[in-house]
């Protein structure tokens, strides 16, 4: 992951992992294929992260607050870990590997989710909609918001104004029917 956040996808190598752990590059290939599956486990660690935390908010009973209580922890792991969030989402190289394996931990976690707004769907909170497509639109919010605050694509509004926008955001988007 170092390697990956002084220089992205590119500059990580086997030769330069093998260097960076006291290993020969040989030794690595017994427990990974290449790069991309070493990268590709990297990923998967972050996405392990965010399917922990949703499983922890099963005690929470309220759903819509089940979901806010997801969402923010989603955006503070991006803003904690903006190089993981960056791999996670936007290396294409990663993204071409992920295939659409139903027991894959992306897929699994976007699954734990759908399940947070189909119980917010069932309780009347959201107008009614399709889960996936209705979960999709939150996550896209979501990922919008995050992207935009690791890029410091904000940076322009006074820092006092940030907490608002994002609570703003967050708000529109976890709207109740009627509002």
């Amino acid at each position: 992951m170092e390697l990956y956040v002084k220089g992205g996808y590119e500059n990580v190598t086997m030769r330069r992992i093998a260097a960076k752990i006291e290993y020969s590059p040989g030794t690595i290939y017994l427990y990974f294929q290449n790069k991309k599956d070493i990268m590709l486990q990297l990923c998967y660690q972050g996405f392990e992260r965010l399917l922990a935390q949703q499983d922890k908010l099963v005690k929470i009973a309220d759903p819509l607050e089940k979901l806010s209580a997801g969402g923010r922890y989603y955006l503070a792991f991006a803003l904690e870990n903006p190089e993981l969030y960056e791999l996670m989402f936007a290396t294409k190289e990663i993204l071409k590997e992920s295939g659409p394996d139903e027991e894959s931990v992306p897929l699994r976690a976007f699954r734990k989710f759908a399940e947070n707004v189909k119980a917010c769907l069932d309780a009347g909170i959201f107008s009614a909609g399709e889960v996936e497509t209705t979960a999709i639109a939150l996550w896209a919010t979501l990922h919008g918001l995050a992207s935009l605050l690791i890029k410091g694509r904000l940076r322009f509004l006074p820092e006092e104004s940030l907490g608002k926008v994002v609570e703003q955001a967050y708000a529109f988007s976890l709207r109740k029917r009627g509002e």
